[in-house]
């Protein structure tokens, strides 16, 4: 299989070594650990064509992978094989100001795409968490949301073309720059969006674009109880400034935090609301004292907001540093990435916290609160007997009320091979086989990524 990669990997890099392969054998989920049996660094995406059109011969699963960021063991080699590492395909091909789109290969981390954006007074919209490393590749592989998906939406919304390559080594570009049909004949970019691997390998995305906001305000609020802060929530759901952004963190997160080096002054057993509204300069300066007195009036007598970039910054510190606190305080912990509707927000929470503070796993609740996608965070030790266990009850006991209640599985991490037991949960014989039917058309061996997203997705060599 080595002179096989090689003969493939003429430019780029082969790495076969159990030190380097260790590397790759996790994502951002961090305990499930998977050995691959090699991983490749293609030089270019036509280092990557040549990989893929020689794939079949070497007989192995084929995991492609960008940052490994993921929270849901997407881009791991569950079935053994081959780790396919994008890093290389980093190029923002073209920016495009007039017609609001831009040409990048799927290497591009997110935030370097914002960067180069910002000078042209645009901005692309998505914006998950990892955004310092998260790659774009991965981002539409998962179809991801972030804080400001509320307002704007996920990447599926963004996602003008695809560029794919099949198994056989055959490219095709759905989409484009038009977003539709263009002068292509076929338009699956749908397809592509959110399958985790399972259908193709990325090479470069269009990506629509929208004009930067001429003013941004943040607010942050503090709550005694949870009954305040859902009806802060129901309130800026409704009001006409319609949000870009709607935040939570519970009283275990804010504690979490102002235990660090990353306090930020909040009151200790509190609820945590961060909101943020953006537009036309005159507009939103006029809607200011607003969501100021909505923000009061659910319950808080800690309003803090401002326009100032530095001091918004620090305003959202406690949320962004939250996640990776995490892996300080704890030697595992799952971030479940459940949606529901907001009206059952408190019941839904609840649940989370009875069953961890029964089963003695503690668990905080950090999400976005405004389009009801709820991140719990499980702490636990995979190497203390009994808690994997646990916590396994605990997410199944959750995706269960989850569905009971209207909710689905997953708003942006994706499926892989966290949730891919919770399926039938949502789906019934008939759906799940016409599921299995879609990846089965494009690589009907499942070579592509198995084991993840359906569970029958096994790879036979």
């Amino acid at each position: 299989m080595l002179r096989q990669l090689q003969s493939l990997i003429t430019r780029g890099r082969v790495l076969t070594s159990p030190a380097q392969l260790a590397g790759y054998s996790a994502d951002g989920l961090g305990y499930k650990r998977f050995m691959p049996d090699a991983v490749v660094i293609p030089a270019d995406a036509d280092e990557l064509v040549a990989f893929m059109r020689g794939a079949k011969s070497v007989g192995v699963p084929v995991i492609l992978r960008g940052a490994g960021t993921s929270l849901s063991g997407g881009p791991v080699a569950a079935q053994g094989g081959v780790v396919v590492h994008t890093s290389s395909l980093k190029r923002i091909r073209e920016i495009n100001v007039e017609g609001f789109w831009c040409e990048v290969e799927c290497g591009v981390a997110l935030n370097d795409l914002d960067a180069a954006l910002k000078p042209h007074g645009v901005f692309y919209p998505p914006d998950p968490s990892s955004g310092p490393v998260c790659t774009l590749g991965g981002n539409i592989a998962s179809n991801a949301g972030g804080a400001h998906c509320f307002r704007y939406g996920v990447t599926s919304n963004y996602v003008l073309g695809v560029e794919a390559v099949m198994l056989d080594g055959s490219v095709h570009r759905f989409g484009g720059p038009a977003g539709g049909h263009g002068p292509w004949r076929e338009d699956w970019k749908r397809f592509m969006i959110g399958s985790e691997g399972t259908l193709a390998a990325f090479t470069r995305f269009w990506l629509r674009l929208l004009p930067l906001p001429e003013k941004v305000w943040t607010f942050r609020a503090t709550y005694p109880d949870l009954r305040s802060i859902e009806a802060a929530i129901h309130a800026l759901v409704a009001h006409p400034a319609y949000p870009a952004a709607i935040e939570m963190i519970d009283p275990r997160g804010v504690a979490m935090v102002e235990g660090s080096q990353m306090a930020c002054g909040l009151p200790k057993g509190s609820f945590m609301l961060l909101t943020e509204i953006d537009g036309p300069a005159a507009l939103v300066d006029a809607r200011v004292q607003s969501i100021a007195k909505l923000l009061r009036d659910a319950g808080s007598d800690d309003v803090v907001f401002s326009d100032d970039e530095p001091t918004r910054m620090k305003l959202w510190k406690a949320r962004k540093a939250a996640g990776g606190l995490m892996g300080q305080l704890s030697a595992d912990f799952v971030v479940q990435d459940a949606v529901i509707p907001k009206r059952a927000l408190a019941e839904v929470l609840q649940l989370v916290y009875d069953e961890a503070d029964a089963a003695g796993i503690p668990a905080v609740n950090i999400f976005h609160a405004g389009d009801g996608n709820l991140h719990p965070n499980f702490l636990f030790n995979s190497r203390k007997p009994g808690d994997l266990e646990k916590v396994e009850h605990i997410s199944k006991a959750l995706m269960k009320r989850v569905i009971e209640v209207g909710g689905t599985l997953s708003g942006e991490h994706g499926i892989g091979n966290d949730k891919a037991a919770y399926m039938p949960l949502v789906f019934g014989p008939d759906s799940m086989r016409l599921q299995l039917a879609v990846p089965a058309a494009f690589n009907p061996a499942h070579q592509l990524n198995p084991l993840k997203v359906l569970e029958a997705r096994r790879f036979v060599a």
